[in-house]
C-alpha cells in the first residue's frame, strides 16, 4: 500500500476530514490531499506528527528507514549490492569531511535533518542542500563506474 493511501485510511479511521487533520498539523488541506494522492511525500518528521495526530505509531504509516532510503532508491536500484558497497566507499572518500559525515549520518544512521543540522550548527535547509548535491554527485559517480 502506498503511503498516501495509508494516511487516508488512518485519517478516515480516526474520523477526521482532510481539513481537520491539516489544522492539527498546521498545514493546508491541499497539502494533506497531495500526501493522500501520493503527489508529495511528507518527510519523516511530518510522518511522526501525522502519526501523533492520528494516535498511531509512525511505523503504521511507513518506517523511518524506508523514508530515508527512498531518497537514494531512484538511482541505486540498478546496482549490484557488492559493487554498490565498493563504489559507495570509493565515492565517500571523494567528499570533504563534513559532507561525508552528513551523508553517513543521514543514510547510515538514519538521523533526521534537524539532528544533523544541530550537530554541525547549520540550518536544516543547508543540510537538505548538502544531501541533494551529494546525491547528484553520487548518481554521476555511479554512472561513470558502469
Amino acid at each position: 500500500m502506498l503511503i498516501g493511501q495509508k494516511i487516508a485510511d488512518l485519517r478516515s479511521d480516526a474520523g477526521l476530514t482532510q481539513e481537520q487533520l491539516a489544522d492539527r498539523l498546521y498545514v493546508t488541506r491541499a497539502m494533506v490531499s497531495k500526501w493522500e494522492r501520493d503527489i508529495c511525500k511528507p518527510d519523516y518528521g511530518m510522518i511522526e506528527k501525522i502519526a501523533a495526530a492520528l494516535s498511531v505509531e509512525p511505523d503504521e504509516i511507513i518506517s523511518k528507514s524506508d523514508v530515508v532510503l527512498d531518497e537514494l532508491s531512484s538511482f541505486l536500484s540498478d546496482t549490484e549490492s557488492e559493487d554498490l558497497i565498493n563504489n559507495l566507499n570509493s565515492f565517500l572518500k571523494t567528499l570533504n569531511t563534513r559532507d561525508r559525515s552528513v551523508f553517513i549520518r543521514r543514510y547510515y544512521y538514519l538521523e533526521d535533518m534537524t539532528t544533523i543540522a544541530d550537530k554541525y550548527r547549520i540550518k536544516e535547509s543547508h543540510v537538505r542542500t548538502v544531501l541533494m548535491r551529494t546525491r547528484k554527485k553520487l548518481k554521476k559517480y555511479l554512472k561513470e563506474m558502469i
